[in-house]
């Protein structure tokens, strides 16, 4: 199998490995749709017969959309799935709590083993209520969310590869389950029913209270062997203080025939539930450490039993800890609001923002793309939200690009397909040469930041001009019109015949600065790889552009059905980007703070990249009125030498500035 490492299959960016197994290799991935880490599984077809990899292929689309309908609290949902260069995968919410597996190595007590595993055979249960068997129950499959709280992963993964006739698809016989876990029948027996859940289930609850696998051997096929006629060994032997009647709980569980076993999960469940309420306890799910392991998994710590309190400890308790418990809170409570304060004080445009702008609304998830909410989970804190929009000390609007990741440039064979379909001049060249530059396409993170929610306009250019900080634009034309900046009817429209630090000086004027390359990106395309601002079809309805016609001869051009030069801002309202955020496509070239580079993209960092430390050309973004159709995608780059004037009439800018001071 290959490594699928820095790839993206469909919407899903791989980041890194986190697990390998026989039947699959489970990846850590970001979803660019809904801008969240998923777990993508890959299942591996490389043991499956080609001749019959078709058929297996068409079994995986049926079994993952049975899959897909299983709806519990602890079981880890599958979101979608595909398939990419022959190999199937699944996705799943990505839990960042680790596995069960990482938890054992010694014993647990009994209770806590019993209430850590009661969610698990509560969705056993409800799964095989749905007739899915899930064939695989190991601690590795019982994931941890952060919480402690457990969900069980990997339904119908040995059902996907175990057809009607394994060995026809391998050619190998391969052995679908797990030896260790594996019930006697699971070997012995074609027909495997729930009840060789419920062994599985009874082994991982024995490893738990023993901190032991009842049977090890040298060999998979030993163990299997051991388990098929061995005893198993009495979990007293290696727990002296476990009850009788625990320990009856797991003997009848791992009954070697499953007529002797528990007959279904509910009445295993219904056990631990009735021991559990005849022996109560204060139980906990254990925390996770905040150390990361190699793997990228969060730990699950122990929990520790505190011992109990004579009456005289929990009379002082009572007397003077909550006293001291309440004046802390009331500390804690006077700390935060004066810190608010501050904080506002100091920010008042946030203030400002709070308190006039719409609220912070977010589309809705379909419902079955939503991860399953847990049972007793605790919405962690949350910070105050920031505005949608903004209006900066000069009055302009500027809408909020949230902080996440998005996949910058372009693939390579759309690259290759775009060059191969641009439009040609007259002289037959295709306009866009400078196609590579957008290669290769990478993951790059953001912080928070705010972009103007319109090109600089004459009016506010006009603005720093008369405060004696920028420079007039030079001419003052535009290239149909005689006179342009400083004309009333012309003050919405974008300002040009400005430099690149003419928008430098301008933007710092306002307490902001040029965008860089991938802010602006990021802005008109958002993080679902959009190739327009509005969408994916090219739309000559919601751009300012010149359209396949346009005549290098601009004095005998027909300007009808087209500005044919600028047009006021915002005019265009359905080409809005994802953010709200007007004319990315068209109207003018905008400036960019990053000197340009063209390889750059392949050495650039992932997290807030800033473009080369130096160059001989400033970056350009977005097409230009100007510019044929096939300029108007959002990852297309441009350039232009500084310092020079490069004062066209098809250059403009528009500002950002950070969310966080």
């Amino acid at each position: 199998m290959p490594d699928l490492t820095g790839k993206s299959l469909g919407r899903y960016h791989i980041i890194e490995q986190l697990g390998e197994g026989g039947m699959a290799i489970v990846y850590k991935a970001y979803d660019t749709r809904l801008e969240t880490d998923v777990a993508v599984k890959v299942i591996r077809t490389d043991n499956i017969l080609p001749s019959v990899l078709d058929h297996a292929l068409k079994r995986f689309e049926r079994e993952a959309k049975l899959l897909a309908r299983l709806l519990h609290p602890n079981i880890v949902k599958v979101i979608d799935y595909g398939e990419f260069e022959g190999m199937p995968y699944l996705v799943m919410p990505y839990l960042p709590g680790g596995t069960l597996k990482k938890k054992l190595g010694k014993p647990t007590s009994w209770q806590e083993s019993f209430q850590l595993l009661l969610p698990i055979a509560e969705a056993l249960d409800y799964a095989h209520s749905q007739n899915m068997i899930h064939r695989d129950v190991k601690p590795s499959n019982i994931l941890l969310t952060q919480r402690g709280q457990p969900m069980m992963a990997d339904f119908g993964i040995a059902k996907i590869l175990d057809l009607e006739n394994t060995q026809e698809l391998t050619g190998t016989s391969m052995m679908i389950g797990t030896p260790e876990y594996m019930a006697p029948e699971q070997v012995t027996s074609k027909t495997v029913d729930h009840r060789a859940d419920i062994y599985a289930l009874g082994i991982v609850l024995y490893e738990m209270v023993t901190g032991r696998q009842p049977f090890l051997a040298d060999t998979p096929m030993a163990v299997l062997l051991k388990h098929n006629s061995e005893p198993l060994p009495h979990p007293r032997q290696f727990v002296p203080n476990l009850p009788d009647e625990v320990e009856k709980v797991l003997l009848k569980a791992l009954a070697k025939h499953p007529d002797n076993r528990y007959q279904s999960m509910d009445e295993f469940a219904a056990v631990m539930k009735k021991l559990l309420a005849e022996q109560p306890t204060q139980l906990i799910f254990p925390q996770p450490e905040t150390n990361t392991t190699r793997d990228g998994l969060h730990l699950a710590a122990p929990t520790h039993q505190q011992p109990a309190q004579s009456p005289r400890q929990d009379s002082r308790w009572g007397m003077l800890g909550w006293g001291a418990v309440a004046g802390l809170f009331c500390f804690i409570a006077a700390a935060v609001l004066f810190l608010m304060f501050l904080r506002l004080r100091n920010s008042p445009e946030r203030l400002a923002a709070t308190l006039t702008s719409p609220a912070v609304t977010s589309t809705p998830v379909p419902l079955d793309t939503q991860t399953p909410i847990l049972p007793s989970e605790t919405p962690p804190p949350t910070s105050i939200p920031l505005p949608a929009q903004i209006t900066d000390e000069k009055g302009v609007p500027m809408a909020l690009i949230p902080a996440g990741s998005f996949l910058m440039g372009s693939l390579q064979e759309r690259v290759e397909q775009d060059f191969a379909n641009c439009e040609k001049d007259t002289n037959g060249q295709c306009e866009l040469w400078w196609f590579t530059n957008e290669t290769p396409q990478h993951l790059v993170t953001l912080d928070d930041y705010y972009i103007d929610l319109y090109e600089v306009t004459n009016s506010r250019y006009a603005e720093c001009v008369a405060a004696d900080v920028c420079n007039a634009p030079s001419p003052t034309s535009s290239f149909t019109r005689d006179e342009y900046y400083g004309l009333a009817e012309f003050d919405d429209y974008p300002v040009i015949h400005v430099s690149w630090a003419d928008g430098k000086v301008y933007c710092e004027w306002r307490g902001a600065r040029l965008p860089t390359e991938a802010e602006w990106e990021k802005a008109a395309r958002g993080t679902t790889g959009l190739i327009y601002p509005w969408g994916n079809e090219f739309d000559g309805t919601r751009v300012n552009f010149c359209d396949s016609n346009c005549p290098l001869d601009w004095a005998n051009k027909d300007y009808n059905d087209y500005f044919g030069d600028t047009s006021p801002v915002g005019y265009y309202e359905s080409g809005k980007s994802p953010y709200g955020v007007y004319d990315m496509a068209g109207n003018v070239w905008e400036w960019i703070s990053d000197w340009y580079q063209e390889d750059y993209y392949s050495i650039s960092p992932s997290l807030n990249p800033l473009g080369p430390e130096t160059g001989q050309y400033r970056a350009l973004r977005g097409g230009s009125w100007s510019n044929v159709s096939s300029s108007m995608h959002s990852s297309l780059r441009s350039w232009d030498v500084v310092p020079s004037l490069a004062q066209y009439g098809y250059y403009g800018f528009r500002c950002a500035r950070s969310a966080t001071p």
